[in-house]
């Protein structure tokens, strides 16, 4: 029960309430959102209603697969339309809602107010000003209550509509599940006996009217939709268009000798490549499409394969290509015919005919053996007799069972054949339009003067036909294992093995995620290192950069990418957050314990790469190991010994012990050549010797010039050094060693001495010590 409102508050309570009611009000004044959810759910009920009275129960018995799939994906489509209805009422409700809830809480505050009776004695206005308040909030409350019932009617009747989806989609399911169970029985009498029971031709023809009907409210509503994924397809569209014609332009003016025959026949027919590949973006991206966009799609895509297939292609393959394409196109015909059974038998067996005498006969036609002979490697010819016999044998077995009477094998493997015969020319024409579009963009000037480009443009295109033609096999074998009605029965055994797996409390591990969790890590690993390998290569080249920011931009983006790789995977093998926060506690725990210095070398990493004290290819010396920089990474940092060998130091030792950097400004060296000359020797002759000898070696820099010291009187020489410097800090030994060479034979060629120790030994008889005299000379 409600407390009442002491005294005091009364007025400026009061005027917050007053503020509700107001916003209350303003909120009925606008447009009633009840009618625009009204009309939605009307425009989502038609259709539902529509299918439900022409397509169900022993109705769908009788309709070819294809319809029933197709059937399939408008309950799909209707069920999202309804769950987003719902959730936009939701949103519209919920201001009402909000607004209703407090101002039943505001009533039941100011009634008990008025019936506490603190209200005797004090002056009547205030009495007034309660009464008031108590009629606004009824008389707004009331207005709302009647918004929210029409939201609430709505509800109800989008609860019934959810359910008529469910039948109908129940129903379909059904039926595409009796058809697979009926594959291997028979549906139809013996050929021999007739053709079956025939619907007549105008029930037949109003049959495809409505199914027609029914297929293009749903690419209307579709359509009307604008999902993620038509915007997507927009795109690519928008984008390859101008993209392609561009190419095709720039391409006539590269020279010849630079084309290929990928990219001309490409890039010669703009309008069949951009054809070509927008139509198989509405296959890739649109997979849930209504039957009859895709079917359009493809038909559309007739041309433009024929016109893109490669010339080396078509001679291998002689007249198979228009023969599919030709099959295709007849194939698709057939949808006038299946609402009659018998009317649709009889194409069957003229189709399938058809198919087996071109095969028969292109299997004998000259044409095959003279490919034969102009490629006799070509592997594409190597696999084209195998298929081909499995093609008629499968044709052969499609005849026999619709002879038989079985009708529903005999639709799925003559289909199966054609279909999957034509999508494997569409996918092999859409790969060699994407390689030659791909080489001409590689081929353009901008690009092709990369340094990535340059050093890996063919590991690139053999990757990327690797990658297209995975992807383009990938793509055929999933749709010729639907079209031969396999994909179902398959998926649903692998969704049962994949999830296989534990739950303990709300912790849950299924071999699904497992799996998904392995892939997402190898696609990030690949990513990250793809970016780092673009990064490293191309960043070094800007001079705008500070020294060694390119580095440490490529290795903190490898970082990142397989950092962002990591939390993607996790997400989707279904970790929770909480999962995750219990995995860094315990990581937490682990640091503390004994991972210090893990984590103390990880910093340093960071450190070093914000910092870049020193970057690939930097001469250093640490502690005893001194060589060339060859990786920095997170941990630890690889450095190559002058010896050959590999020394992992932790990044931590490079930043608290001494760290000697000899190129981190420069690649400039100073070397020493020490120097001895006989006493007698007159010094300014050797110091000029020695800076005329060392300014005419190759590879000593002129400046900072050559310079020589008299550094000591030694027991039996004058001590002298030479200190000259290089450019190249990378070959200060040999220049040394060659200095040396040059310095010996300009103070030979000078007749200046150069004195060395002589050491005389006299041998007495055994039983006497030996004495050992040292004399020097000259």
């Amino acid at each position: 029960m409600a407390s009442p409102i002491a005294v005091p508050d009364i007025l400026d309570q009061a005027d917050e309430d007053q503020a509700r009611v107001d916003r209350a009000k303003q909120l009925l004044q606008r447009p009633d959102p009840a009618e625009g959810l009204d009309r939605t759910l009307d425009s989502i009920s038609r259709p539902v209603d529509a299918k439900l009275n022409g397509t169900s129960g022993e109705a769908l018995r009788t309709l070819p697969v294809m319809r029933l799939e197709s059937l399939s994906r408008h309950w799909e489509f209707d069920t999202r339309r309804l769950t987003d209805w719902e959730a936009q009422a939701r949103r519209a409700r919920a201001p009402y809602a909000d607004s209703a809830l407090q101002l039943t809480q505001r009533r039941a505050a100011w009634s008990a107010t008025r019936a506490s009776g603190l209200l005797e004695g004090l002056p009547p206005a205030m009495g007034a000003r309660v009464d008031a308040m108590l009629g606004q909030i009824d008389s707004t409350e009331a207005a709302l209550g009647t918004a929210l019932a029409r939201q609430f009617d709505l509800m109800q009747r989008a609860s019934e509509l959810k359910g008529r989806i469910q039948t109908g989609s129940n129903e379909v399911a059904a039926a595409i599940e009796d058809i697979d169970r009926r594959l291997l029985q028979i549906d139809a009498p013996p050929l021999w006996q007739g053709l079956g029971p025939s619907a007549g031709t105008h029930a037949a023809w109003g049959e495809v009217q409505r199914g027609l009907q029914i297929e293009r409210q749903f690419a209307v509503d579709y359509r009307a939709a604008k999902t993620g994924n038509q915007q997507a397809v927009r795109v690519v569209q928008l984008l390859l268009l101008p993209l392609i014609l561009w190419l095709a332009l720039r391409s006539r003016r590269l020279p010849a000798e630079g084309s290929s025959g990928e990219l001309t026949g490409a890039l010669r027919r703009p309008i069949s490549t951009w054809l070509l590949l927008s139509m198989l973006a509405v296959l890739l991206l649109e997979p849930d499409a209504p039957m009859l966009a895709q079917e359009f799609a493809l038909v559309v895509a007739l041309v433009p394969v024929l016109r893109l297939l490669p010339a080396g292609t078509l001679r291998t393959l002689g007249a198979w290509p228009m023969v599919a394409i030709a099959l295709y196109a007849l194939d698709r015909l057939g949808v006038a015919a299946v609402a009659d059974a018998a009317l649709y038998r009889l194409f069957l067996v003229v189709l399938n005919a058809l198919a087996l005498v071109l095969t028969i006969w292109l299997m004998r036609h000259p044409v095959l053996a003279t490919a034969s002979k102009a490629a006799p490697d070509s592997a594409l010819q190597r696999l084209l007799r195998p298929i081909s016999w499995v093609a008629l044998s499968l044709l052969a077995l499609a005849a026999v069972c619709n002879i038989l009477g079985n009708v529903s094998i005999a639709e799925m493997l003559t289909s199966g054949v054609i279909d999957s015969g034509y999508m494997a020319l569409l996918l092999y024409a859409a790969v060699n339009a994407c390689i030659g579009i791909l080489m001409a963009l590689l081929g353009q000037p901008k690009l092709s003067r990369r340094r990535f480009v340059r050093e890996h443009a063919p590991a690139l295109q053999t990757v990327c036909r690797r990658l297209l033609a995975l992807g383009a096999v990938l793509g055929w074998l999933l749709y010729t294992l639907d079209r031969f009605r396999l994909l179902r029965p398959l998926h649903s055994m692998g969704s049962t093995v994949l999830e296989l797996g534990i739950e303990v409390g709300e912790f849950s591990l299924h071999l699904g995620d497992v799996l998904v969790f392995a892939i997402s890590i190898w696609l990030a690993f690949w990513a990250a290192r793809a970016v780092r390998r673009v990064l490293r290569d191309e960043l070094p080249g800007y001079a705008g950069l500070p020294r060694g920011a390119g580095n440490s931009i490529a290795s903190l983006s490898y970082y990142g990418v397989l950092l962002l790789g990591s939390l993607v995977a996790l997400s989707a093998a279904g970790f929770k957050v909480g999962q995750l926060a219990l995995v860094f506690g315990a990581l937490g725990v682990g640091i503390g314990f004994g991972l210090q210095n893990v984590v103390n070398n990880f910093v340093s990493g960071l450190v070093l790469m914000f910092e870049r004290p020193i970057q690939p290819g930097d001469m250093v010396e640490v502690g005893t190991a001194a060589g060339t920089v060859r990786d920095i990474g997170l941990r630890a940092t690889t450095i190559r010994t002058y010896d050959g060998a590999d020394v992992v130091v932790p990044n931590g030792l490079l930043l608290s012990g001494n760290l000697t950097n000899w190129t981190m400004h420069d690649r400039s060296r100073r070397f020493e050549v020490t120097v001895t000359a006989a006493y007698g020797t007159d010094p300014a002759q050797v110091l000029a010797l020695l800076e005329a000898t060392a300014r005419a070696t190759p590879g000593v820099a002129e400046r900072p010039a050559p310079f020589a010291q008299l550094v000591g009187y030694g027991d039996s020489a004058l001590n002298f050094v030479l200190r000259a410097w290089t450019q190249d800090g990378s070959t200060w030994g040999a220049l040394r060693s060659e200095l040396l060479g040059r310095t010996l034979v300009a103070m030979e060629a000078a007749g200046i001495a150069i004195p060395y120790n002589q050491l005389d030994v006299h041998m007495h008889s055994a039983d006497l010590p030996t004495e050992v005299r040292q004399r020097s000379g000259p």
